[in-house]
């Protein structure tokens, strides 16, 4: 176990419901109708989070998600319980708080920055990198008024990302902007978590979650439902809500997604998405090596058992591509092992894939066990690489000639790119 970066015991929190408010001295002193009520949006919350863990919250609308994020984040007071936090904090609740719309996006740079608590020297040292990472650098001079609502989020994020937290706790925060500043911000929250960064998150993007999360909980109504591995929380939280979308539809579509299922008795205890050094990691570049490490369990006897990967486009849940141990001659030894699935170079472009793994009879016909749409990792551009479109990367080569006949120019006749 590691150190406790924060501390969450029996923490209760709860806001005023006014159905009537009195609007004048006389109504005040004169009324003796109670008219408003506690709403308790937590209710007795223990967590703990270890220092270096990216941790995320999930939960419907209304669970006490963004209250218990603003309570860790000391914004508000718990009303009983206690709460400790080991270490420099910096939220990222509401973008652009302190900005000022007659303000140009460099004034703001530095009103934002004092706000967060850096001085004007750092934030001078790091104005360059706010800009590039906002990439709006021909506006800096201009108020922020005229700015595009993208535009104003860039900047926003750009600056409080700037600060150099010791725990991060971030709101929604990473949907801001066009598909390609997104990424850049979950660039930016990887490196934070490779630095050994505490990260708390809430987002309703759950392939968000499972893929830069380590850890998550499920809230549902204003208590901890569940805790956990992120990918076990977001595969229990995603069935609920496929079986209560089914019951209001009559049945239709249960268990369309993140399932388990299988008749064992072979069984898949972890499954593990690894870079080329084994090391554990939701993100990925075009090109890098990839391991998708199974776990497994299986008894004595049963000798034709084979493992199974696909992987799926997470938007659009179009198939990439499927194989299993069978096809590479290597059926799984009985006992409790690992087998690992290796892609020495990722051909994957650009996007979300979530992976299916399974162990099955050799002939495919017995499913023993089945991590249907359970697992998740995400795939950023590899600046080396040209520009694409699709899904994958194909090695090509361009050549350009001109014909015998064609008139001479000053250009070579000739001109060839990979």
């Amino acid at each position: 176990m590691g150190d406790v970066a924060i501390s969450c015991e029996g923490v209760w929190k709860s806001y005023r419901i006014y159905h009537q408010r009195a609007h004048t001295l006389k109504e005040k002193v004169l009324s003796r109708a109670h008219r408003y009520e506690d709403f308790w949006a937590l209710k007795g919350i223990d967590l703990e989070v270890e220092t270096g863990t990216t941790i995320g919250i999930i939960g419907p609308n209304g669970s006490g998600k963004s209250t218990l994020l603003k309570t860790l984040a000391m914004v508000l007071t718990p009303n009983k319980g206690s709460l400790t936090v080991r270490g420099r904090i910096s939220p990222l609740l509401e973008l652009g708080t302190g900005f000022h719309p007659e303000l140009t996006g460099k004034e703001n740079v530095f009103l934002a920055g004092s706000l967060l608590g850096q001085p004007k020297r750092e934030v001078e040292k790091r104005y360059d990198g706010i800009v590039d990472f906002a990439g709006i650098e021909s506006f800096m001079d201009i108020p922020v008024k005229n700015y595009s609502s993208g535009m104003y989020a860039r900047l926003a994020f750009a600056v409080a990302i700037s600060v150099d937290p010791e725990i991060l706790i971030v709101d929604e925060v990473l949907a801001v902007g066009d598909e390609g500043f997104q990424m850049k911000c979950w660039e930016r929250i990887t490196e934070l978590r490779a630095e050994g960064r505490t990260i708390v998150l809430v987002s309703h993007s759950l392939p968000t979650v499972r893929t830069l999360c380590s850890k998550a909980v499920w809230l549902e109504k204003g208590t901890v439902r569940e805790t956990g591995k992120a990918a076990d929380v977001v595969a229990d939280y995603l069935a609920e809500v496929h079986h209560e979308t089914a019951d209001q539809d009559g049945g239709a579509g249960a268990g369309s997604h993140g399932r388990r299922y299988g008749a064992g008795p072979a069984q898949i205890t972890e499954v593990a998405v690894l870079d080329g050094d084994g090391g554990h990691t939701g993100t990925f570049r075009t090109s890098d090596p990839l391991i998708i490490r199974v776990t497994y369990d299986i008894p004595t006897g049963l000798a034709d058992t084979i493992c199974g990967i696909a992987v799926m486009r997470g938007e659009n849940l179009a198939y990439v591509f499927g194989q299993n141990s069978g096809q590479a001659g290597l059926t799984l030894p009985p006992g409790s092992g690992t087998v690992e699935f290796r892609v020495p170079y990722l051909p994957l472009l650009r996007g979300h894939y979530v992976i299916t793994a399974v162990l099955h009879d050799e002939a495919a016909t017995k499913i023993y066990d089945c991590h249907e749409r359970r697992h998740w990792f995400s795939v950023f551009d590899n600046p080396s690489l040209p520009i694409e479109g699709g899904m994958v990367h194909v090695a090509t080569e361009w050549k350009a000639s001109l014909s015998s006949d064609a008139p001479s120019s000053a250009a070579p006749a000739e001109q060839s790119a990979r």
